[in-house]
Protein backbone atom coordinates (compact mmCIF):
# COMPACT_ATOMS: atom_id res chain seq x y z
CA UNK A 1 0.00 0.00 0.00
CA UNK A 2 1.30 3.43 -0.87
CA UNK A 3 2.03 5.87 1.91
CA UNK A 4 -0.40 8.37 0.38
CA UNK A 5 -3.26 5.86 0.41
CA UNK A 6 -2.52 4.86 4.00
CA UNK A 7 -2.37 8.55 4.92
CA UNK A 8 -5.81 9.16 3.40
CA UNK A 9 -7.14 6.06 5.15
CA UNK A 10 -5.94 7.41 8.49
CA UNK A 11 -7.23 10.94 7.89
CA UNK A 12 -10.75 9.72 7.05
CA UNK A 13 -10.82 7.20 9.90
CA UNK A 14 -9.64 9.72 12.49
CA UNK A 15 -12.19 12.32 11.36
CA UNK A 16 -14.90 9.65 11.54
CA UNK A 17 -13.92 8.99 15.16
CA UNK A 18 -14.04 12.71 15.93
CA UNK A 19 -17.49 13.01 14.30
CA UNK A 20 -18.74 10.14 16.48
CA UNK A 21 -17.41 11.91 19.57
CA UNK A 22 -19.22 15.09 18.46
CA UNK A 23 -22.42 13.11 17.80
CA UNK A 24 -22.34 11.78 21.37
CA UNK A 25 -21.76 15.29 22.71
CA UNK A 26 -24.71 16.65 20.71
CA UNK A 27 -26.90 13.80 21.97
CA UNK A 28 -26.06 14.79 25.54
CA UNK A 29 -26.78 18.43 24.70
CA UNK A 30 -30.17 17.49 23.21
CA UNK A 31 -29.21 18.65 19.70
CA UNK A 32 -30.77 15.53 18.25
CA UNK A 33 -30.82 16.56 14.60
CA UNK A 34 -27.12 17.39 14.74
CA UNK A 35 -26.34 14.13 16.56
CA UNK A 36 -28.07 12.23 13.74
CA UNK A 37 -26.18 14.05 11.02
CA UNK A 38 -22.83 13.60 12.75
CA UNK A 39 -23.60 9.91 13.22
CA UNK A 40 -24.18 9.63 9.48
CA UNK A 41 -20.94 11.51 8.86
CA UNK A 42 -19.01 9.25 11.22
CA UNK A 43 -20.22 6.14 9.42
CA UNK A 44 -19.53 7.69 6.03
CA UNK A 45 -15.99 8.72 6.91
CA UNK A 46 -14.88 5.45 8.48
CA UNK A 47 -16.34 3.52 5.54
CA UNK A 48 -14.64 5.92 3.13
CA UNK A 49 -11.38 5.28 4.99
CA UNK A 50 -11.90 1.58 4.35
CA UNK A 51 -12.48 2.21 0.65
CA UNK A 52 -9.21 4.15 0.50
CA UNK A 53 -7.48 1.30 2.30
CA UNK A 54 -8.87 -1.27 -0.12
CA UNK A 55 -7.83 0.82 -3.11
CA UNK A 56 -11.23 0.92 -4.77
CA UNK A 57 -11.89 2.87 -7.93
CA UNK A 58 -12.13 6.64 -7.57
CA UNK A 59 -15.83 6.81 -8.46
CA UNK A 60 -16.69 4.62 -5.45
CA UNK A 61 -15.23 7.31 -3.20
CA UNK A 62 -17.55 10.01 -4.56
CA UNK A 63 -20.73 8.78 -2.88
CA UNK A 64 -22.21 9.88 0.43
CA UNK A 65 -24.28 6.72 0.70
CA UNK A 66 -23.24 4.33 3.44
CA UNK A 67 -25.28 1.59 1.74
CA UNK A 68 -23.26 2.03 -1.47
CA UNK A 69 -19.98 2.00 0.47
CA UNK A 70 -20.96 -1.15 2.36
CA UNK A 71 -21.82 -2.82 -0.95
CA UNK A 72 -18.56 -1.69 -2.56
CA UNK A 73 -16.33 -2.85 0.30
CA UNK A 74 -18.42 -5.92 1.12
CA UNK A 75 -16.63 -8.05 -1.45
CA UNK A 76 -13.38 -7.51 0.45
CA UNK A 77 -14.68 -7.38 4.03
CA UNK A 78 -17.55 -9.82 4.41
CA UNK A 79 -18.31 -8.65 7.98
CA UNK A 80 -19.77 -5.48 6.44
CA UNK A 81 -22.84 -7.51 5.55
CA UNK A 82 -23.75 -7.22 9.21
CA UNK A 83 -24.19 -3.43 9.05
CA UNK A 84 -26.46 -3.03 6.03
CA UNK A 85 -29.42 -2.11 8.24
CA UNK A 86 -27.40 0.47 10.17
CA UNK A 87 -26.02 1.97 6.95
CA UNK A 88 -29.52 2.27 5.50
CA UNK A 89 -30.86 3.99 8.62
CA UNK A 90 -27.95 6.43 8.78
CA UNK A 91 -28.38 7.32 5.10
CA UNK A 92 -31.84 8.64 5.98
CA UNK A 93 -30.26 11.44 8.05
CA UNK A 94 -27.98 12.86 5.35
CA UNK A 95 -30.35 15.60 4.12
CA UNK A 96 -33.37 15.96 6.47
CA UNK A 97 -31.28 16.36 9.63
CA UNK A 98 -29.78 19.55 8.19
CA UNK A 99 -32.21 21.13 5.76
CA UNK A 100 -35.78 22.30 6.41
CA UNK A 101 -36.68 21.55 2.79
CA UNK A 102 -35.71 17.92 3.39
CA UNK A 103 -38.90 17.63 5.44
CA UNK A 104 -42.54 18.22 4.46
CA UNK A 105 -42.88 21.09 6.95
CA UNK A 106 -41.19 22.61 9.96
CA UNK A 107 -37.46 22.26 10.49
CA UNK A 108 -35.11 19.47 11.61
CA UNK A 109 -34.92 20.40 15.29
CA UNK A 110 -38.70 19.88 15.54
CA UNK A 111 -38.61 16.40 14.01
CA UNK A 112 -35.61 14.75 15.63
CA UNK A 113 -35.92 13.30 19.11
CA UNK A 114 -33.76 11.55 21.66
CA UNK A 115 -34.66 7.99 20.67
CA UNK A 116 -33.86 8.62 17.02
CA UNK A 117 -30.55 10.29 17.90
CA UNK A 118 -29.59 7.54 20.33
CA UNK A 119 -30.24 4.92 17.64
CA UNK A 120 -28.21 6.88 15.08
CA UNK A 121 -25.24 7.08 17.46
CA UNK A 122 -25.49 3.35 18.14
CA UNK A 123 -25.60 2.61 14.40
CA UNK A 124 -22.47 4.70 13.86
CA UNK A 125 -20.75 3.02 16.81
CA UNK A 126 -21.40 -0.39 15.26
CA UNK A 127 -19.91 0.64 11.92
CA UNK A 128 -16.90 2.30 13.55
CA UNK A 129 -16.31 -0.78 15.68
CA UNK A 130 -16.40 -3.09 12.68
CA UNK A 131 -13.95 -0.96 10.68
CA UNK A 132 -11.67 -0.55 13.72
CA UNK A 133 -11.64 -4.33 14.21
CA UNK A 134 -10.77 -4.81 10.55
CA UNK A 135 -7.76 -2.47 10.88
CA UNK A 136 -6.71 -4.20 14.12
CA UNK A 137 -6.84 -7.58 12.37
CA UNK A 138 -4.70 -6.13 9.56
CA UNK A 139 -2.18 -4.91 12.20
CA UNK A 140 -2.67 -1.30 11.06
CA UNK A 141 -1.94 0.40 14.38
CA UNK A 142 -0.73 3.51 12.53
CA UNK A 143 -4.25 4.14 11.24
CA UNK A 144 -5.79 3.68 14.68
CA UNK A 145 -3.50 5.91 16.75
CA UNK A 146 -5.13 9.20 17.60
CA UNK A 147 -3.32 12.55 17.66
CA UNK A 148 -5.63 13.79 20.41
CA UNK A 149 -4.13 14.10 23.91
Amino acid sequence: MSGQRKGETRRWFQQGLYDLKAARWNLQGRFYDTACFLSQQSGEKVLKSLLYYLGVRRMALMTHSLVAMVQEAGGHVRELGGVQKEARELDLHYIPSRHPNGLPSGYPHQFYGEEMAREAVQNAEKIVSLVRTYYENQKEEEILVSDEP
